[in-house]
């Protein structure tokens, strides 16, 4: 089993510089880096903007909050889990895959451990709300033609073309990038979900429209952020008798669209808690970019 307390240490004495401290805990330039290469890939490299870099060390840094308290929960993750999970992601099928990797790899799949197990399992959401946003999507329920669609949305153009490589020419799994960095609500659905001609933005629609099953859209930007979408499949009209057949799956999935929306809430909230509690200092002397994070004036 590996613990949360057991990520970011090193088989060795590490050196490197420290960057930053949380809650007076010495966070080593070298362990960023190494964060930040296998996120990145090989498409940013030395190239990378200090803006790239600022974000992901926000990220970085958030994991570490996140983390602790997935120590504090007594959560681990064991080697059957992470062989698992391994066999959705291309870096990791390898048996020859570096331990680094596996390490960064394994992390992430306690922070979503602990999303599931411990922040999830305390969204509740009373009936009366659920039959209230089914009542107020009532025009969703009867099938008219549409598409299933995945969506990664983040807020900075760089960080989007990033991500679309990765799914694109680096044939990462486009479900997995979406739960792991996109801010839309459908983040913990792999970026899932069901759309109605029509329903979407006109500049995201126009994005959509030529997309085949299985293509991945251009980075698109709207006034939410910048898109990339992935179409899974179409939906064509069906008669009206059929429509009714399916009101009970269609309103179940209203149910969990609503959910996932609170899930997501949720995180938000708790992310906002961990940082406003804690102490976090960025050392820009040993950074080696200039830091324009959220961290800046914590």
């Amino acid at each position: 089993m590996i613990a949360a307390s057991a990520f970011g240490c090193a088989s060795r004495k590490d050196l490197s510089p420290v960057i930053a401290t949380i809650n007076e805990r010495e966070i080593r330039r070298s362990t960023f880096e190494r964060f930040f290469a296998l996120k990145v890939g090989e498409f940013a490299g030395a190239d990378a903007s200090d803006s790239l870099k600022s974000q992901l060390l926000d990220e970085y840094l958030r994991r570490h909050l996140v983390l602790d308290e997935a120590a504090r929960a007594g959560l681990t993750v064991t080697e059957s889990e992470i062989e698992q999970a391994a066999q959705e992601n291309p870096q990791l099928k390898s048996g020859s895959a570096a331990a680094d990797a596996r390490e960064e790899f394994a992390a992430d799949l306690l922070v979503q451990k602990y999303y599931r197990q411990v922040l999830q399992r305390n969204v509740r959401i009373p009936p009366e709300e659920i039959q209230r946003y089914i009542e107020q999507n009532q025009a969703r329920l009867t099938q008219r033609a549409g598409f299933y669609a995945r969506e990664i949305r983040v807020q900075s153009k760089e960080e989007a073309e990033r991500l679309h490589l990765e799914v694109t020419e680096g044939r990462r799994d486009f479900a997995a990038v979406a739960r792991l960095h996109s801010d839309a609500p459908n983040a913990d659905r792999g970026g899932l979900n069901r759309y109605d001609e029509g329903q979407l933005p006109a500049v995201l629609e126009r994005a959509i429209q030529p997309l085949r099953p299985g293509d991945v859209s251009p980075v698109i930007e709207s006034s939410f952020g910048f898109h990339i979408f992935k179409l899974e499949r179409r939906i064509l009209p069906r008669p009206i008798e059929e429509r009714r057949s399916q009101l009970d799956e269609r309103r179940a999935g209203l149910a969990e669209e609503l959910i996932a929306r609170k899930n997501q809430q949720a995180l938000d909230q708790m992310l906002e808690r961990l940082q406003s509690g804690a102490t976090i200092k960025i050392n820009d002397a040993a950074l080696g970019f200039t830091y324009s994070g959220q961290f800046r004036h914590n």
